[in-house]
């Protein structure tokens, strides 16, 4: 599930901070949930606060808060703030901050079973391995 939030990042003795005006109760209250060295170090940051403060919402049985327009909010940013959107896979970032195993059944020709056997050959490893290569999330 594909979500898209404003946040609004204010810049301040060199330091980056990050709040959501959708996700905490005043506009006030949105400045300073977390922060960053850098601009995108907040960004980040940010997304994990997002995803977990959504994560509330749905262990809660709440719908999750409507995104507001950048309309909306210009008038209430000062000089030193400006409004990003933060877009994500709401599921996906999610299983990266709490990182599930799945048992997976797996069927290879027997040839494959026992030329990885004799090599001692981690199977999950080299399936993970290759789904993120394919999937194009090597780091």
């Amino acid at each position: 599930m594909n979500l898209t939030y404003p946040a609004i990042i204010s810049h301040e003795d060199d330091v980056f901070y990050i709040g959501f005006p959708d996700i905490e109760e005043t506009i006030e209250d949105c400045f300073y949930v977390t922060y960053g060295d850098s601009f995108n170090d907040a960004i980040e940051m940010g997304k994990e606060y997002l995803i977990l403060k959504l994560e509330d919402y749905e262990n809660n049985k709440k719908d999750f808060p409507k995104a507001s327009l950048v309309s909306d909010l210009k008038n209430k940013v000062k000089n030193n703030q400006e409004i990003v959107y933060i877009t994500m896979n709401y599921e996906y970032e999610k299983s990266l901050i709490k990182l599930a195993y799945v048992k997976k059944t797996l069927t290879i020709p027997s040839y494959l079973d026992i030329l990885a056997k004799n090599k001692n050959i981690n199977f999950s490893q080299v399936l993970q391995n290759a789904l993120k290569k394919e999937l194009g999330l090597e780091k």
